[in-house]
């Protein structure tokens, strides 16, 4: 698994999919992975969890730029995991094809390059919220 310590132009040059992170903490599984424009984060929640399959719009998280993914596990993503993601390709933000315009106006662009460590730390309270709704969720089905 690669890491925390990784440069800029490491991530850039890792393949689309790579998981660079890949950790379970209290019920979820959490992964920073290698996008197409931008490292992305992801939350797995089990297939059998009652959370699994809502749609991201309906959950209350704090995800930097948002929800912007929900899927069941495929690919590049581990399966039996309902996974909810998030990018960091918004405004503000350094995307992989940002490169593009170097020699441009637009070189001395001041975008974030955000670094997986960087991801780490930004997703905790997207990390907390989560958990507070697989325990919530949990609660609500052992009354029904």
């Amino acid at each position: 698994m690669k890491g925390t310590d990784m440069t800029w132009e490491q991530i850039k040059e890792e393949k689309s999919g790579t998981i660079l992170r890949d950790v379970f903490d209290e019920g979820v599984r959490f992964i920073v992975m290698r996008g197409p424009a931008s490292l992305c984060a992801y939350v797995g929640i089990p297939l059998a969890h009652p959370l699994a399959g809502r749609s991201y719009d309906d959950l209350p998280v704090r995800a930097h730029g948002g929800l912007t993914f929900a899927s069941e596990g495929r690919d590049t993503w581990p399966k039996d995991f309902y996974w909810y993601g998030w990018d960091y390709a918004h405004a503000g933000d350094y995307s992989f094809g940002d490169d593009y315009f170097i020699g441009t106006d637009l070189e001395n662009k001041t975008e974030k390059k955000w670094l997986v460590q960087d991801v780490i730390e930004d997703s905790q309270k997207t990390l907390y919220d989560f958990k507070q709704l697989v325990h919530l969720a949990e609660e609500i089905k052992e009354v029904k």
